[in-house]
């Protein structure tokens, strides 16, 4: 069977082109997770956003979710096409025609503001690292008392990374948000999210290069194994420079609700919380 991917990122495309073969990692509902080397790609349906690992099909979430793919069945790269192999059938997924979004960013000082960002968090439902910010709002859901306790974990270690940045001490400063690595529940825990934003953070704020941020990339790097796998690509992408088209897309900022409804639309509460990382290293980046 052939289907078409009609989007692709740079990130993606990059490492498909050095690799020829992988197996599907996991299916979660509208997504085939590929584990492409070292590296996990995801097999979206069209109306999925678009992350750095992204393949958007031309399928509807529907028809994604009813093909037949099992975990561990072959993959095959070849020039412009992926192959899974299933029990009965090959299915082609054809990318030699898709749209390339480049999602690495670019390091240097931006026009964003903390006040857009914070402006942006107060117009939120999200629940998740966004209580920090805005004192006003709750958790709500199934998981209140858990996330209330994750929140409260990371309250803690923001706070103390802040005034090591004071002293200035980046050590210790990064040994707090090393913390947040694994913290939370779900395919990406909040605390993962937070720290792909911090990064993102640094990145627009042109202070990637500040001591402070080499030695958080540093120690990030060592502790990836803290955290599940599908979460540990998003990191690394972030340790890259490649992020989703939501981050992207800050530069130059739009409107907050053009921006709240492209972060809103990534994850339960995994896009909010990532903003809330780079309007915390936005804070981090006055000092």
């Amino acid at each position: 069977m052939l289907f078409y991917i009609s989007s692709i990122a740079s990130y993606s495309l990059k490492i498909l082109t050095s690799v020829t073969e992988g197996h599907v990692h996991s299916v979660y509902r509208k997504t085939i997770n590929l584990q492409i080397g070292t590296c996990l790609l995801a097999l979206q349906a069209a109306s999925s956003p678009i992350s750095p690992v992204s393949l958007i099909t031309e399928l509807d979430a529907q028809s994604m979710e009813a093909l037949p793919v099992l975990r561990n069945q072959r993959v095959k790269i070849s020039p412009g096409r992926i192959s899974i192999y299933g029990s009965d059938t090959v299915f082609h997924f054809c990318f030699s025609k898709a749209h390339i979004f480049d999602s690495e960013l670019s390091s240097g000082s931006s026009s964003l503001s903390r006040d857009l960002l914070k402006s942006v968090l107060e117009r939120s439902s999200a629940g998740g690292f966004r209580t920090i910010f805005v004192p006003s709002c709750t958790e709500s859901g199934n998981n209140e008392m858990d996330q209330a306790l994750v929140t409260a974990a990371a309250r803690q270690r923001l706070s103390a990374c802040h005034t090591f940045m004071h002293v200035p001490d980046y050590d210790r400063a990064a040994d707090e948000l090393i913390h947040l690595i694994g913290l939370g529940i779900g395919l990406t825990p909040s605390g993962d999210d937070f720290l792909c934003g911090v990064l993102a953070g640094l990145t627009l704020s042109g202070n990637w290069d500040h001591p402070f941020a080499s030695i958080l990339r540093e120690k990030i790097t060592a502790n990836l194994h803290n955290t599940n796998d599908i979460s540990r690509t998003f990191i690394c992408c972030a340790l890259s420079s490649h992020f989703s088209k939501p981050i992207k897309d800050l530069i130059p900022p739009s409107s907050p609700g053009e921006i709240l409804a492209s972060f809103e639309a990534v994850g339960h509460s995994s896009g909010i919380d990532s903003l809330c990382g780079i309007y915390y290293a936005l804070s981090l980046g006055r000092v």
